[in-house]
């Protein structure tokens, strides 16, 4: 990283922001929830970087973190209202790759974090990998409290921060996951230090309450997955039973778009019959050519469907304790354009219809 981008000119200047790319879609995709939004975000950045003094920047992580930050919060006070009259429930954008060690589909926004040890707005500073990412001690959270940068990108913990306010989030976001301090968050959110560790402290009850938790072992979450995929494919409604949660949620984003679940659905039993109804219908409507391949979704287990070369949706599911607890469907096809083609070594997959 380069922390004066003033010397090299131009061509440099891209070079550098180029190397900040990951990380700052990292940021904008937890803030946002938005894969197209995000890259949105960081190319409206480099327009204003690009116009911007470069003599003038000490840190250009920091001052890069700033802008993307006040973009996203601004963006997602305007997309609240839109969101509020969203048809059905409202579901992120999904990070889809291969299923197995090496695929992880969500390594790049998993990967890249770091803060400027002074203000990002302009403060001399190094920012370091995940192992100095650190923060004066009486601004931090219990660490049994606080946000991983893993558990950040779930498709499960996604879904909370959008009950979040866009200040609370944001607050959240850039302190917890990426350990900014408070006189640095403040920066962004426009308010004062003080009034930033409200907002992060409310945030972060807020996601205590609702208590997402997931099996840490990628094996184990695999594990039930395909047991959920193979009873579920396999019209076996009392396996699938035995690996749904009592309480299991199910949650389908058509956007008024597609055909979907307008509001969630509660209970193994109903979630069970819900899905085995949904494949016949496909399986009577397309026949062998529904197909379901096992997945990475936002650094866990999950399902993406075909029908023929199209992919239909894609399924994040939760587990926790050996048992499948949430069920995220994205069906809306705009929440899907970013994933043009099947992960790589995945165009035979094993289930058919």
């Amino acid at each position: 990283m380069t922390d004066r981008p003033d010397a090299g000119g131009p061509g440099a200047l891209a070079e550098a922001f180029e190397a900040e790319r990951g990380y700052l879609r990292s940021v904008a995709y937890r803030i946002l929830g938005s894969v197209t939004d995000a890259e949105d975000i960081v190319q409206d950045a480099w327009l204003r970087l690009a116009r911007t003094d470069p003599a003038a920047i000490e840190d250009l992580r920091g001052w890069l973190t700033v802008v993307v930050g006040r973009l996203c919060l601004d963006h997602l006070r305007s997309a609240r209202v839109r969101r509020e009259t969203y048809v059905g429930p409202w579901l992120p954008e999904p990070l889809v790759g291969p299923s197995g060690p090496g695929g992880s589909a969500v390594a790049g926004v998993v990967a890249h974090t770091g803060r400027g040890r002074s203000g990002p707005a302009g403060g001399g500073g190094a920012t370091g990998p995940v192992g100095e990412v650190t923060a004066v001690a009486a601004e931090r959270a219990d660490p049994a409290d606080r946000v991983t940068l893993a558990e950040s990108v779930s498709m499960a913990m996604l879904v909370v921060l959008e009950s979040l306010s866009p200040a609370e989030r944001t607050a959240l976001i850039l302190h917890d996951v990426f350990g900014y301090g408070f006189e640095e968050v403040a920066e962004v959110t426009g308010r004062s230090p003080a009034a930033s560790r409200q907002l992060a402290s409310r945030a972060r009850r807020h996601v205590r309450e609702r208590a997402v938790r997931f099996d840490p072992d990628p094996a184990q979450r695999r594990g039930v997955a395909d047991a959920f995929l193979a009873a579920a494919a396999g019209g076996d409604l009392a396996a699938l039973l035995r690996v749904l949660d009592p309480d299991v949620v199910l949650r389908s984003d058509g956007g008024g778009v597609v055909r979907a679940a307008l509001r969630p659905i509660d209970g193994a039993d109903k979630v069970a019959r819900f899905l085995h109804g949904l494949i016949e219908k496909g399986r009577r409507q397309y026949g062998a050519a529904v197909r379901f391949v096992p997945v990475e979704v936002n650094g866990g287990a999950g399902i993406a469907t075909y029908v023929g070369p199209r992919l239909a949706n894609v399924v994040a599911l939760t587990v926790w304790r050996g048992l499948v607890t949430e069920i995220d469907v994205v069906v809306n096809p705009a929440k899907l354009r970013h994933l043009t083609q099947p992960p790589h070594g995945l165009t035979q997959p094993p289930h058919g219809g």
